[in-house]
């Protein structure tokens, strides 16, 4: 089946006709849409939208101008009256007089919820300074899904940015997960000691396929951001002879 593509909770619902379904290239065909709003991901899908009734014309009155002289009526003869037989309505008639259904517009909307972040770090209790404490999240490096919507599998794939900040005004942006000891991958060393409040931001950026079609999701970047205390002490100092 063709598909229409334009620029684009978990229930299925019946929605009125979005303005921009409201066309006549979607009464035969499955108009999707993916985009992003209010830091969700929407999916749309729009199919049987009718196409808008013409108004008919309205004639203007015809005012007759009125004749200066009155002129007498002549009596007309009384008619007789006659009397005709009722019509027989047949079945044909009946099937003729009953209006054919309108066609139904069906439209969808689903909203698709992303993996929540996390922040991992080691130590997790008092890290020493001027030592590396090794971070990570064990948030997915892709998030793909196949939503069915009306009659057509829409095919959504994300990945996310992870923007780390310290606390110490240390800023680390990378698309890795990072790992604890030894694989690391995301270290920092603070240099004093403190309570610091770790920030991971995760911004997710993709596209969708209908049909083998792909097309990027339109609408500002879905960000998640998740925040955690470190707390970093200073090692003790020993002199040995």
């Amino acid at each position: 089946m063709a598909i229409k593509r334009y620029q684009i909770i978990l229930p299925l619902l019946l929605l009125p006709i979005p303005p921009a379904f409201a066309a006549a290239d979607c009464i035969d065909k499955t108009c999707v849409d993916v985009f992003t709003s209010d830091n969700q991901l929407i999916i749309t899908a729009q199919k049987g939208a009718a196409k808008p009734t013409p108004k008919a014309a309205t004639k203007k009155p015809v005012v007759k101008p009125k004749s200066i002289l009155t002129i007498k009526p002549t009596p007309k003869p009384t008619p007789k009256l006659i009397i005709k037989p009722k019509p027989v309505v047949t079945k044909k008639a009946i099937a003729k007089a009953i209006p054919k259904p309108a066609a139904v517009s069906l439209s969808d909307k689903l909203v698709k919820l992303l993996p929540a972040g996390d922040i991992n770090f080691q130590p997790e209790a008092d890290s020493l300074v001027n030592l590396p404490v090794y971070f990570w999240t064990q948030t997915p490096t892709r998030f793909t899904a196949l939503v069915p919507i009306l009659d057509v599998v829409v095919y959504v794939n994300l990945t996310p940015t992870f923007t780390w900040s310290f606390g110490d005004g240390g800023v680390f942006i990378t698309t890795m997960q990072g790992a604890p000891f030894p694989i690391g991958g995301i270290t920092h060393t603070y240099k004093s000691s403190d309570n610091y409040s770790v920030n991971l931001r995760i911004t997710w950026n993709g596209t969708f396929s209908v049909n083998g079609v792909t097309t990027p999701i339109s609408g500002n970047a879905i960000t998640q951001s998740i925040n955690r205390t470190l707390s970093v002490v200073k090692a003790p100092t020993r002199f040995t002879k």
